[in-house]
């Protein structure tokens, strides 16, 4: 597997970072986990064309992480010579379905008359088996039904917290993960309910005894602090600060 960082950023808009998206490539499938405004630009600078993904899998309905669905689902249909045919599967929380629905009926219903298969499927705490890989999904401390997944694949295993707080879910759902992507949204003194520090986000992959710590989804003053000091007290292991095209092997 191999996981890059494609928005570590948040709703703030910032120059460094754009806001959440990443890619997960799988031995024959390629991944988009949430997906925000430049998503879909940052993608192809990864080498990612919208007609290379074959799933898409969303934490929570906020528009830093969901609004570049329109783009997508827009430049499939309208690219001459570009359009997608391979079917598209995409997966979110609990009420996703009507999200999407209500979106696509914003835009017209034509924006999904399209040439190739959608299928969209909402998620709360699940285990699914797809042969080669396996996804297992909890509820995360955010908004309502807002949920973290778990990729396990090739024998490793990459967790992704979307947005949470401190809590079972996301403890439980890391455990042993060989890459766990956590959000950091605020320094320790900023503490924001909803969100994660440093501190926590040490103390989460410390309980789930993980193998790596990916900390991501920073706000500005987030960029103005030591993140990795706090977080290395309750974490022992291999702490990395997220950048936007980085490259990480699981």
């Amino acid at each position: 597997m191999e996981l890059i960082i494609i928005g570590s950023g948040t709703c703030v808009m910032q120059t460094r970072r754009g806001p959440s998206g990443y890619i997960l490539k799988l031995s024959n499938e390629i991944f988009l986990l949430d997906g925000g405004s430049g998503t879909l630009r940052n993608c192809l600078e990864a080498g990612i064309s919208y007609r290379d993904i074959d799933k898409i899998f969303y934490t929570h309905l906020h528009p830093d992480h969901t609004i570049d669905l329109i783009p997508f689902l827009f430049a499939t249909k309208y690219t001459p010579g570009c359009n997608r045919t391979k079917p598209l599967e995409i997966y979110g929380p609990v009420g996703f379905a009507n999200f999407y629905h209500k979106l696509t009926d914003l835009y017209g219903s034509s924006m999904i008359d399209v040439k190739y298969d959608i299928a969209v499927r909402e998620l709360s705490e699940s285990r699914l088996s797809y042969g080669d890989w396996q996804l297992e999904t909890r509820l995360m401390q955010h908004s309502p039904n807002a949920i973290g997944y778990r990729f396990e694949a090739d024998g490793k295993a990459l967790v992704y917290s979307g947005d949470t707080d401190f809590g079972e879910g996301i403890t439980q759902l890391a455990r042993h993960a060989d890459v766990l992507l956590l959000e950091c949204s605020f320094p320790d003194h900023e503490k924001v309910p909803g969100h994660l520090t440093p501190s926590e986000a040490g103390k989460v992959a410390a309980l789930a005894e993980a193998k790596k710590l990916v900390l991501t989804h920073f706000y500005p003053s987030c960029d103005e602090e030591d993140l990795l000091t706090p977080c290395a007290r309750h974490f022992r292991g291999e702490i990395v600060l997220a950048e936007d095209l980085m490259r990480i092997q699981i």
